[in-house]
C-alpha cells in the first residue's frame, strides 16, 4: 500500500470494511486499511498551535501565550482524580457540589476547553481535558456555574514561559508526556510567522534552545517591543 489522502483512507474504509452482513470482510481487507493509516500518518504531526509573545521590554510586554490547538498526548497529563492540583492544565477551585446528582458532565468553556466533570456524592472526582484550543490564555481564570455552585478553572496549559537572568527576553518552556519522547531540535519542527508589527525587524530567534525549550521572540528596529507570533509545533514521526 501507499500513502493515502483522508478521502483515499475514508474510500477504503467504505469498501473494505462495509456492512458485513454477508460475512465478506477478511483480515486482509481490515490489515489493507490499517496499513494504509499507518503509512499516511508516517511523517510530521502537528501537536500545537498558538500565540506567543516574548517579554521584551517591561510593563504590557509581559510573556503572553493563547492556545488554540493541543495534541494533549505530547505535552503534561492532567491528573484527573485531582482536580484542583496545582500542576494541572486545568485547575479546578474546588470539588464540593452540593445537590448536584451523581454522573459525568461535558462542559464547554470560554476559550474553548472542553472538559469532563465525573460527580459522586456531592463531590467532583474527575476533571478529565477533552480539548484544548479557541485561544485560552495560559493563567486566565474561567467562572461557570455547575448545578448550582459557582466554580472556577485556572488554565495552567502545557507551556510556560521562562525569563532569562537578563530579564529582557523569555524562554518557552514545553511540558512533557511519558508517552512520547522529550521534546529535542530533532524531533521537533517549528513554524512561526509574525501576527502584526508596523516595524521593521531588527532580529528573530525561533529555536530549540535545549531539550524542551524554545525561544520564540524577536526585536524591532525602534526599541525592544515584542509583538505577538503564531507558533506551529510538529513531532517528527518515528
Amino acid at each position: 500500500m501507499s500513502q493515502q489522502s483522508q478521502a483515499g483512507i475514508q474510500s477504503l474504509i467504505d469498501n473494505r470494511i462495509a456492512d458485513n452482513n454477508s460475512k465478506d470482510i477478511s483480515a486482509g481487507d481490515v490489515r489493507e486499511v490499517l496499513t494504509s493509516i499507518n503509512e499516511s500518518f508516517n511523517g510530521p504531526i502537528m501537536i500545537y498551535h498558538g500565540k506567543v509573545k516574548s517579554n521584551a521590554g517591561g510593563g504590557s510586554y509581559i510573556a503572553k501565550i493563547d492556545d488554540y490547538y493541543v495534541n494533549l498526548a505530547f505535552f503534561k497529563q492532567q491528573n484527573s482524580g485531582d482536580p484542583t492540583n496545582v500542576t494541572n492544565p486545568v485547575q479546578l477551585n474546588t470539588t464540593g457540589v452540593p445537590g448536584a446528582p451523581d454522573g459525568s458532565s461535558v462542559l464547554t468553556l470560554l476559550g474553548g476547553l472542553v472538559l469532563k466533570l465525573t460527580v459522586a456524592n456531592n463531590v467532583i472526582t474527575l476533571l478529565e481535558v477533552q480539548k484544548i484550543g479557541g485561544g485560552v490564555r495560559v493563567g486566565q481564570v474561567i467562572s461557570y456555574t455547575f448545578q448550582g455552585t459557582a466554580l472556577t478553572f485556572t488554565y495552567n496549559g502545557v507551556i510556560t514561559s521562562k525569563a532569562l537572568s537578563s530579564g529582557v527576553n523569555s524562554r518557552f518552556i514545553l511540558s512533557t508526556s511519558s508517552a512520547f519522547d522529550i521534546h529535542t531540535e530533532n524531533n521537533t519542527l517549528i513554524q512561526t510567522s509574525i501576527v502584526d508589527t508596523v516595524n521593521y525587524i531588527d532580529y528573530m530567534q525561533n529555536e530549540m534552545t535545549a531539550n524542551n525549550e524554545l525561544a520564540c521572540n524577536f526585536k524591532s528596529v525602534i526599541g525592544n517591543d515584542s509583538d505577538f507570533q503564531n507558533l506551529t509545533l510538529w513531532r517528527v514521526a518515528s
